[in-house]
């Protein structure tokens, strides 16, 4: 399932669904005393000198500075709907681990925020090849897991998603001209 079709399965939910995700994981490496950076919610980026679009349905998140875990530093930790959760290592130029393997189940495309942190923190392991033929759609309880991520009982809305400040839309302004 790539991006357009999570959108087009869920509508904005999808945006809300992931954006919570991504804020769960680095809410749960805080509680471990790991520090992650959130990338930019949408953008263009150049890999190995290529362009790819990230959109709202991608995670992007990067390992600050970790006192008593300098190992994790430079390391980016990704997700989409399509492959799951993906890590760098930190020198450039290595390959990809990937939580999923090929022919995984739909539901390892969508692990809880504890699963992902304890991952990520360990030594890279994994496999290299992203998964393939795995749909999130086709098990109905990954796309649970990730809906649930919606925070449906605080005002927040899912437009606020796009914003890496997400109490920057409250602000008020006034037409003064």
């Amino acid at each position: 399932m790539n991006n357009d079709a999570l959108v087009a399965a869920l509508g904005m939910d999808a945006v809300a669904a992931v954006d919570g995700y991504r804020r769960a994981v680095v809410a749960e490496a805080e509680r471990q005393g790991i520090r992650l950076v959130s990338g930019a919610l949408s953008a263009i980026v150049r890999d190995c000198g290529q362009a790819h679009i990230i959109d709202p349905i991608d995670i992007r998140l990067g390992f600050g500075h970790c006192p008593g875990r300098p190992e994790l530093a430079g390391r980016e930790l990704r997700w989409d709907p399509a492959h799951g959760w993906s890590i760098s290592h930190g020198a450039a130029g290595g390959p990809l681990a990937h939580y999923a393997e090929p022919g995984s189940a739909p539901l390892l495309l969508v692990p809880t925020a504890p699963e992902v942190v304890l991952w990520a923190t360990e030594e890279i392991d994994g496999p290299v090849a992203p998964p393939i033929a795995i749909e999130l759609d086709d098990d109905p309880r990954a796309v649970r897991r990730l809906l649930a991520f919606i925070r449906a009982a605080s005002h927040w809305h899912s437009g606020e998603a796009f914003s890496p400040d997400p109490l920057a839309h409250r602000t008020r302004w006034r037409w003064t001209g």
